[in-house]
């Protein structure tokens, strides 16, 4: 995640879109923006390590008298505007096709280098990768940045209110020692807020609509905050179906929750938009997988697995908790870490009293039973990813299939019931 290039392309283009989308190169990372939004680009520069900016110049898809159209003219603004507030910045622009005069023209403008849309993966890596090692020294010369906090998210197939308990527990452990802020994207929406008996007058919808003005202030007053000092960000209740994150967006509010908290635990739970996931997840410092020893909940979150796999997500910041752990039953707790190919980051126990006495009165675990079993192991997950000794180095070694770890559930279920 960490090695990956970034590169921002301004685009609207289905085909151009769905070519990049399909590079096989995982240490290329496109993050698309719709709109020649100049304020937005430069929101994302400031956020990530950008390699270069990819400008898809629209208005060569037809060819006619282009030269002095308002849509080119709008283009070649859009590259001068970079290139002079960014120097260091290159602009490469993208086109179906390009004769001498529009090269000329743009490399005026300031742009570095021409793309044509469509062409070889081996041939877009060349051009790209031109500039991969020029941003390389530029951040190694540069003045060291600020200290920023660290995201963890938990994400678990099955929606349910067993990991909200968890990422709230994690959140306020955190929040002992360090400021920390809980974002609750889970399913079902703002299940956080009832289980802490709170109610919030700023939404995650609201931040993602007013992103200039989320600051200091605005967090003081805007964001729920617990009786521990927790901040608490949630969805609302019926967050609207018009209700979008763009790429861009999502890099930007990441980075200002950053400058203001050391930590943000971010609540997933039953969220499985693979989309979504992937553009979240790679944006993270750390995931949590939630998962129960239960034939359904192995099986969904293996799916899970399987799929942000599948869209060559980097997995190696992930480990697995396991939730109402049993250690008398199968499958084992090492068995299900193989098969999901995860290391093991802590065991939870059913405490099944404490929880529900939690959820009713809105009172934190810590409260009620601070010496509890599972208090106890929420605190150590927490304090291995304050400290960063959280152990996510999977184990070597032959991987047990998840059609293996069922079948041996299934005869163990057999032998007890002859």
């Amino acid at each position: 995640m960490h090695d990956s290039r970034n590169y921002i392309v301004v685009s609207n283009g289905d085909e151009c879109i769905r070519w990049l989308r399909n590079i096989s190169d995982h240490s290329s990372k496109f993050i698309f923006v719709e709109e020649q939004d100049i304020h937005k680009v430069m929101q994302l520069v400031d956020a990530v390590d950008i390699n270069a900016v990819l400008l898809h110049m629209r208005s060569q898809d037809f060819r006619q008298e282009v030269a002095l159209s308002p849509a080119f003219l709008q283009e070649i603004a859009f590259i001068e505007e970079i290139s002079a507030t960014r120097p260091d910045l290159p602009v490469l622009a993208m086109a179906d096709t390009a004769d001498g005069q529009l090269l000329l023209t743009i490399m005026r403008a300031g742009a570095r280098d021409f793309i044509r849309v469509g062409s070889k993966e081996n041939e877009l890596l060349a051009i790209l990768g031109r500039y991969s090692l020029r941003n390389t020294i530029r951040r190694e010369q540069s003045a060291p940045q600020p200290s920023s906090g660290k995201i963890t998210a938990v994400i678990n197939a099955r929606p349910g209110p067993d990991t909200t308990m968890l990422a709230i527990h994690l959140a306020q452990a955190m929040q002992e020692t360090e400021s920390t802020l809980l974002v609750d994207l889970g399913i079902p929406h703002a299940d956080s807020l009832l289980f802490m008996g709170m109610q919030g007058k700023y939404s995650f919808v609201d931040v993602m609509r007013n992103l200039a003005r989320v600051d200091a202030t605005l967090i003081d007053t805007g964001f729920a905050r617990h009786g521990s000092g927790l901040s608490v960000l949630s969805m609302p209740e019926e967050p609207g179906d018009d209700f979008q994150i763009s790429p861009a967006d999502i890099y930007t509010v990441l980075r200002t929750l950053r400058k203001h908290f050391s930590q943000v635990v971010i609540n997933l739970g039953g969220v499985t938009r693979v989309d979504f996931l992937q553009l979240l997840l790679s944006a993270v410092d750390r995931t949590i997988l939630v998962a129960e020893q239960s034939v359904p909940s192995c099986k969904r979150n293996y799916e899970l697995l399987r799929a942000l796999r599948a869209q060559n997500l980097e997995l190696q910041n992930t480990g697995l908790v396991l939730d109402h752990y049993l250690p008398r039953l199968l499958p084992d707790a090492d068995n299900i870490a193989s098969s999901f190919d995860l290391p093991l980051l802590g065991l939870l126990p059913p405490s099944g009293m404490i929880r529900l006495s939690s959820v009713n009165t809105g009172d934190s675990i810590f409260e009620l039973s601070s010496k509890s079993q599972y208090a106890t192991k929420i605190r150590e997950i927490a304090q291995a990813l304050q400290d960063d000794k959280a152990k996510f180095s999977r184990k070597q070694g032959l991987v047990a299939s998840l059609q293996r770890l069922f079948s041996d559930w299934h005869l163990s279920r057999s032998k007890l019931q002859s």
